[in-house]
C-alpha cells in the first residue's frame, strides 16, 4: 500500500502540517501491524497505528483529520477517535483552549492548564494526557480525552470524544491504540497556510448537510468539533460566533444543551415546564428540529437543535445582543437553506 497526498487544511489560527500520512484498513480486517512502501522522494511525516479489534474506520475524513475512527457496539457505531498532525508551535494550552471552547469552558491559561494536564508515558513515548468534560449537569456528560504526542518537529493530537462512560471504559484500548503508533518526523520545513473560507460541506451518503451563509459572514474559528464555523462582525468591535457541530446519539437531549447554552449568555437554567419561554419547534429540512432564542442585554444566543436516528445537529449564532439582533434574520434565512441530502 502506498501513501496518498493530502490536500493543506488550516485550523484557524493553528498551521496544520502539509505532508502524507499512512494509516491502517479496517478493524474487521486482521489486526496485524502492516508494513507500507514509501516513494524514496518523500520526506514528509508518517505515523502507523494498530487499532482495536472492535474499532472501526470511519469511511470518511473531513477538515484536518488524518484518521477517524469509532468504537463498534451493539446500539452501533459510538464515540470519535481522530489522528490529527500539526506544526510543533500548537501548544497544548491552545489546543485545550480549541476543544475547551466547545464543552463549555470560559478559557484556561496556563496555571489551570496545570490542573489537568498530565503527562503519560506510553510504551517510551511522553503524551500530553488532558480530559475535559463538558459544563453541563449530567450523570454521563460529554468528554474530550486530548492525547498529544510531540515528535521532534512534528505534534500529533489524537481525541477521543464521547460520553464519559464510553471513554471510561475504553480507556485500555486506547491506550494500547497509542501505544502501538510509530511516528517519524519530516524533512521538509512546515509552512502556514493561509486561512480561506470554508465552503459548506459536499453532502456524502451519511448526510452531511450544506446551507447557504450570508455573503458578509467571514471564516471563522476552526475546530475538529465543528462541521461549519463563521464570524460576524460589525465597525464598532461586535462579535458574533456562528457554528455547526455534531454529535453521536442525543448528547443529553434537549433541556441540558438548552441550560448549557443559557449558561453561556448568563441567563438562569429552565426546565421542562419552562423552557417554551425560550424554546419553540421549527422545521429544518423536512425535519422537526426546536429554536432557542434566548437574548440577554449584553449578551445573546439563537441556536437550533435536531436530534436525527444517530446523530445529532447544533446550529449556533453566539454574541454581542446588539448585532445579535440584526443579523437574527440571516440566521433563520440560514436554518431555511440547510439541506440533509437524505430524501
Amino acid at each position: 500500500m502506498c501513501l496518498s497526498n493530502l490536500s493543506p487544511n488550516t485550523l484557524g489560527r493553528f498551521c496544520i502540517l502539509l505532508g502524507i500520512l499512512s494509516f491502517f484498513g479496517s478493524c474487521s480486517e486482521d489486526p496485524e501491524i502492516q508494513s507500507y512502501s514509501i516513494t524514496p522522494e518523500y520526506d514528509g511525516p508518517v505515523i502507523v497505528w494498530k487499532l482495536p479489534d472492535h474499532w472501526g474506520e470511519n469511511p470518511e475524513l473531513s477538515g484536518p483529520l488524518a484518521g477517524s475512527f469509532h468504537v463498534k457496539t451493539d446500539s452501533g457505531p459510538k464515540g470519535r477517535i481522530g489522528v490529527m498532525p500539526f506544526r510543533e508551535a500548537v501548544s497544548s494550552l491552545e489546543i485545550t483552549n480549541m476543544f475547551g471552547m466547545e464543552l463549555g469552558y470560559q478559557g484556561f491559561n496556563q496555571e489551570s492548564l496545570n490542573q489537568v494536564l498530565q503527562v503519560k508515558k506510553i510504551e517510551g513515548k511522553n503524551f500530553d494526557w488532558i480530559r475535559l468534560t463538558e459544563r453541563v449537569q449530567s450523570e454521563n456528560p460529554n468528554t474530550a480525552l486530548l492525547a498529544i504526542l510531540r515528535n521532534d518537529q512534528d505534534t500529533w493530537l489524537f481525541p477521543f470524544i464521547a460520553d464519559a462512560q464510553l471513554i471510561n471504559a475504553e480507556m485500555e484500548s486506547f491506550t494500547n491504540f497509542l501505544g502501538s503508533i510509530i511516528a517519524r518526523a519530516g524533512k521538509k520545513e512546515i509552512r502556514a497556510v493561509v486561512p480561506a473560507l470554508p465552503p459548506p460541506p459536499v453532502p456524502t451518503a451519511s448526510g452531511n448537510p450544506t446551507w447557504e451563509t450570508p455573503k458578509h459572514w467571514l471564516p471563522g474559528k476552526a475546530s475538529s468539533m465543528r462541521v461549519g464555523s463563521f464570524l460576524v462582525q460589525d465597525g464598532n468591535g461586535m462579535e458574533l460566533d456562528f457554528s455547526i457541530t455534531t454529535f453521536p446519539g442525543d448528547v443529553g437531549g434537549l433541556l441540558p444543551n438548552i441550560n448549557r447554552w443559557l449558561g453561556q449568555v448568563n441567563l438562569p437554567e429552565v426546565n421542562l415546564n419552562s423552557q417554551s419561554k425560550y424554546v419553540s419547534e421549527i422545521i429544518i429540512d423536512e425535519k422537526s428540529a426546536q429554536l432557542l432564542i434566548a437574548e440577554n442585554e449584553e449578551k445573546s444566543v439563537y441556536g437550533a437543535l435536531y436530534f436525527g436516528p444517530s446523530q445529532s445537529w447544533f446550529f449556533k449564532l453566539i454574541g454581542d445582543s446588539e448585532l445579535a439582533r440584526v443579523e437574527k434574520e440571516n440566521f433563520l434565512t440560514l436554518l431555511s437553506t440547510v439541506c440533509f441530502h437524505d430524501h
